[in-house]
């Protein structure tokens, strides 16, 4: 496997510039999401890696190699799209030996290796059908494996989950967590779904506008968010913005850590006062939409006694759980 190196990568389409002097350095065997909005430069930025976009300025290298000169077929890399792009006259042994029949592998190799994809992804008992006889995790499966099978440098994914339904997402990357690491997988992941990076990733670049925003552990993104971007884009509910007594700052306040206050809160906690506009029921706790000087405030409470729809409610955060932001740059303090 591959580390990859993204070092001031610049991609323009004629005069627009899409991608503005781009650095990441992915370890062998890492696990990074490239997380963002619609238009962010996620996608770009993966098919420049791979060989399908030049890149207008800097360098992208393959353990330390530039791979300027390389055509896609000639980075070693596996391709596995958000269309499972599966050949719908050839069964699934023969979509997954494709790859290693272009490359002229010989028989027995190709049999071994379908073999080994196709156990470690429990497909062994479908390499017989059709893929219109498959669901759309199995088929899914099948174009993993068909990108796994020739052992490529680096496996990269753009949003290949997304058109699956929600539970499966949820197998599908346990799955594709599990054989990243199982066979030490160099990936580079492309999603919009901050919750499918956060469990996944090893680390996670956000990007926005097609400028990187943060390149961190997921925790850390979530906890330490570098600016108000990321703080509002990382977490769900959205944080909220709060101006604070300084008007050059914004107090960002997690909906999780905002709760109505008892006793034992600390004296130092944060607090705010308001009127409850909407309980929403959310499993194990509730959301509160509380008014607070006019600006509408997520809070989550445990239990809801003696709280009801127009109730004044005093809501409070631990002072260590309240962000900090400059209001005009946005940049964390």
């Amino acid at each position: 496997m591959a580390s990859i190196t993204i070092d001031n990568v610049i991609k323009d389409y004629g005069t627009t510039r899409v991608l503005h002097g781009l650095n990441l350095d992915i370890r062998e065997g890492e696990f990074v999401s490239l997380l963002g909005p619609s238009g962010c430069g996620k996608s770009t930025l993966l098919f420049c890696v791979a060989g399908l976009e030049p890149i207008s300025d800097g360098q992208i290298r393959f353990d330390g190699t530039d791979m300027a000169q390389r055509s896609s077929r000639d980075r070693n890399i596996a391709l596995v799209f958000q269309d499972y792009a599966l050949y719908p006259h050839m069964s699934v042994r023969e979509n997954i030996a494709f790859p290693l029949k272009r490359l002229k592998v010989d028989t027995q190799t190709i049999e071994a290796q379908v073999k080994w994809a196709a156990e470690t992804l429990g497909l062994s008992a479908l390499l017989d059908r059709a893929p219109s006889d498959l669901s759309g995790g199995q088929r899914q499966r099948v174009a993993v494996g068909r990108a796994i099978v020739r052992n490529p440098a680096a496996l990269l994914m753009d949003e290949p989950l997304s058109n699956l339904d929600a539970s499966l997402r949820v197998h599908m990357r346990t799955e594709i967590k599990r054989l990243a690491r199982e066979l030490g997988l160099t990936v580079l992941f492309v999603t919009h779904d901050q919750e499918e990076a956060m469990v996944m990733s090893d680390r996670i670049a956000v990007l926005s506008n097609g400028y990187l925003q943060q390149f961190a552990e997921p925790m850390e993104v979530y906890r330490n968010p570098a600016n108000r971007f990321v703080a509002e884009f990382i977490g769900s509910p959205k944080m909220n913005l709060l101006p604070g007594a300084d008007s050059k700052i914004l107090m960002g306040l997690r909906p999780q850590d905002l709760t109505p206050a008892s006793s034992a809160d600390a004296s130092d906690a944060y607090a705010v006062t308001g009127n409850v506009a909407l309980i929403e029921p959310a499993g194990p706790h509730y959301f509160l939409d509380v008014m607070v000087n006019g600006q509408m405030v997520k809070a989550t409470a445990n239990e809801i006694d003696g709280i009801g729809q127009g109730s004044e409610v005093k809501l409070t955060a631990p002072a260590h759980r309240v962000y900090r932001f400059d209001s005009e740059s946005g940049v964390a303090l």
